[in-house]
């Protein structure tokens, strides 16, 4: 038995019946046990031949090799990397300097290098996150976010797509490849526009990034609470999934 797929590029592939795998339990129960096949194929009809017990840890090899970008690679952890899971991706990015890009109607087309917080990025299955921390220090979970004061964010830190491209594959588990997906999109509006809300800088958003646009130090003190501190939103976003 086989089927036949064409791909995006045009490319045919076709692809043979090589195994079953079969799950057993016991009636209204979960699968408790499970064998691997081999397929004989008998005048194009297929036959499942006698079997062999499959482990949790073989089956579990097995998903990694049909969909390795939904497990985490096995690797040391970075020291900047707060939590890692096959579904989740939380880190930490020191305060520093990033270029960033503009196309919006108060600020024009511009890019420039400029001053950046301290912030933690939250990946999820379903959403990614960003917001600031005033700490120099690797965050731990009792410490105090604050709203990332950033373009195309929306109120509790969800980013918003647009037509970033988002890693894929190995990608996914690489903090360097979100980074670069969020600060080389456009920065179009301001999605949070309640006054003090996205900042306390005088003048609101798009004064604080005319300052950092022309050089100006970011100031801590421009930065709004979220209201949560790193083991909640982790609690939430993460363990929880979005409210």
């Amino acid at each position: 038995m086989q089927v036949g797929t064409r791909c995006v590029s045009s490319t045919e592939k076709v692809y043979s019946l090589a195994n079953a795998l079969l799950l057993y339990k016991e009636d209204g129960q979960k699968s408790v046990f499970a064998s691997i096949h081999d397929i004989e194929m008998k005048k194009g009809i297929p036959s499942i031949q006698a079997g062999s017990p499959v482990s949790k840890t073989a089956l579990v090899e097995m998903l990694k090799e049909l969909v390795p970008e939904d497990y985490a690679p096995i690797k040391l952890i970075e020291n900047h990397i707060l939590a890692q899971g096959s579904n989740h991706l939380v880190w930490y990015s020191k305060p520093k300097k990033r270029q960033v890009w503009f196309k919006s109607e108060k600020l024009g087309e511009v890019s420039a290098l400029t001053d950046h917080p301290g912030l933690v990025f939250m990946v999820t299955m379903d959403d990614w996150y960003v917001f600031a921390v005033k700490s120099r220090a690797r965050p731990t979970a009792s410490t105090p976010l604050y709203v990332a004061p950033y373009f195309n964010v929306w109120q509790g830190g969800r980013i918003c797509t647009g037509n970033v491209v988002m890693p894929q594959g190995s990608a996914k588990y690489d903090t360097a490849a979100w980074e670069e997906a969020f600060f080389r999109s456009y920065f179009t509006h301001p999605n949070i526009h309640d006054k003090n809300k996205l900042t306390l800088h005088r003048g609101g958003p798009v004064a604080l990034w005319k300052a950092l646009l022309k050089g100006r130090a970011f100031s801590a003190d421009s930065l709004v609470p979220a209201g949560l501190k790193l083991g909640e939103a982790f609690e939430k976003q993460v363990k929880h999934g979005r409210a």
